[in-house]
């Protein structure tokens, strides 16, 4: 039986080169998934696990994970309006998942600021399927990596912004392995 229904890879192998490790330093196939991260959540980086976890989540649950956690420390302070409009944008795709959302999104992350989470959230969700070029253009297709490096960079920046980021990564990973147990689900308010 497998500790994480939710995720589709198989190896740890997989999820590092989704991370973008080089070839050569990508552990063996023998090496398990779980087991893998279970090493980097007992390590001394939560950043790592972070990242780790967010790669081997598939594409719209790290986004729907991302955009709680946001959503969740947004909570504790108020948001410059154009940095709120883009979590709220992200937040109303989560919920409606078309492509009008997911391009309104966009052009919410873009004008939101230059190194806000939210702005990383936003780009989470252009990059998580569709055509990510113009309306009336040939399709162009994101890497499905683009996406999980979003949503893994907005995570950590808005831990970091929380001015607790070791408990806020704590939080985010607890929510995380929670994602990769029950999917979506996980994310339902009480």
């Amino acid at each position: 039986m497998t500790h994480w229904p939710i995720v589709k890879l198989t190896q740890a192998r997989q999820v590092f080169a989704l991370m973008d490790v080089d070839e050569d330093d990508l552990p063996p196939a023998a090496d398990d998934l779980h087991a893998r991260y279970v090493s980097l959540r007992r390590g001394e980086a939560p950043a790592d696990a972070l990242d780790y976890i967010a790669h081997a989540l598939p594409r719209q649950e790290a986004v729907a994970w991302a955009a709680r956690c946001l959503h969740n420390h947004a909570r504790d302070r108020s948001l410059p309006i154009r940095d709120q409009l883009a979590l709220d944008h992200a937040m109303r795709w989560i919920d409606e998942p078309s492509d009008t959302n997911r391009r309104a999104t966009h052009a919410a992350a873009e004008a939101a600021g230059q190194r806000s989470p939210e702005r990383l959230l936003g780009m989470a969700v252009f990059y998580s399927g569709g055509s990510i070029a113009p309306v009336n253009a040939s399709p162009v297709l994101a890497p499905p990596e683009a996406c999980l490096r979003y949503a893994a960079g907005a995570v950590k920046a808005s831990a970091y912004r929380s001015g607790t980021p070791g408990t806020t990564l704590t939080e985010a990973l607890t929510l995380a392995e929670q994602v990769a147990e029950r999917g979506v689900q996980a994310l339902a308010k009480p």
